[in-house]
């Protein structure tokens, strides 16, 4: 989906407790928040909303993408296709100014209904679903899921996400960009969806 997948590159769950949460942005309805993530140097981030929608719906837009192609639009998200165990490949690339490399992720997108009203995404890298591209640096490490729950109110959209941007961008501006891309991604979700339902 175009809208859900932009790397952010500068931009699980076991191991922590609630209270480790940093909340950094709580606008338009809207929080982010930070946190360590294990041994790394890079922080992993949980986002969440409520959208007046159904479940389906959520669903169907985060899994809508255009299709892959050889050259595809930088720093959007492209379905390559659903494999044998019925999970959706995506493949994105993100380009930077030099000396930086540009960079690209495969992941893998796992949907597991819960219950009829709790459905979770899960979200893993698969680095060798596609051929390197040249001159671009592959992103190995990214874990995380969406995790939407309806209730009177609507769809609860939470989302969490870590990931390693590889190579030698420094931390300390990766990390800052951690709540700018999720909330931007937030609002053109929500926004989306509501016109839908207009």
């Amino acid at each position: 989906m175009k809208i859900v997948y932009l790397l952010t590159l500068v931009i699980p769950f076991i191991g922590f407790s609630q209270k480790d949460w940093k909340l950094a942005k709580d606008k338009a309805d809207i929080k982010i928040w930070v946190r360590d993530y294990q041994n790394s140097s890079y922080k992993e981030f949980k986002a969440t909303t409520y959208i007046t929608t159904s479940i389906d719906k959520v669903v169907d837009e985060l899994l809508h993408a255009p299709q892959y192609v050889e050259n595809c639009e930088e720093g959007v998200s492209h379905l390559v296709g659903v494999n044998q165990n019925n999970e959706h490949i995506f493949y994105a690339r993100n380009e930077f100014a030099w000396p930086i490399k540009d960079r690209d992720v495969v992941s893998r997108i796992r949907v597991e209904k819960i219950s009829s009203n709790k459905i979770k995404l899960f979200i893993k890298a698969a680095p060798n679903e596609l051929p390197l591209v040249e001159k671009t640096l592959r992103i190995h490490d990214l874990v995380g899921f969406w995790l939407l729950e309806k209730d009177a109110m609507g769809v609860k959209i939470t989302q969490q996400l870590y990931i390693n941007p590889e190579g030698t961008l420094p931390p300390f501006i990766t990390n800052s960009l951690l709540v700018t891309g999720p909330y931007k991604t937030f609002l053109m979700l929500r926004d989306k969806l509501q016109r839908q339902d207009s």
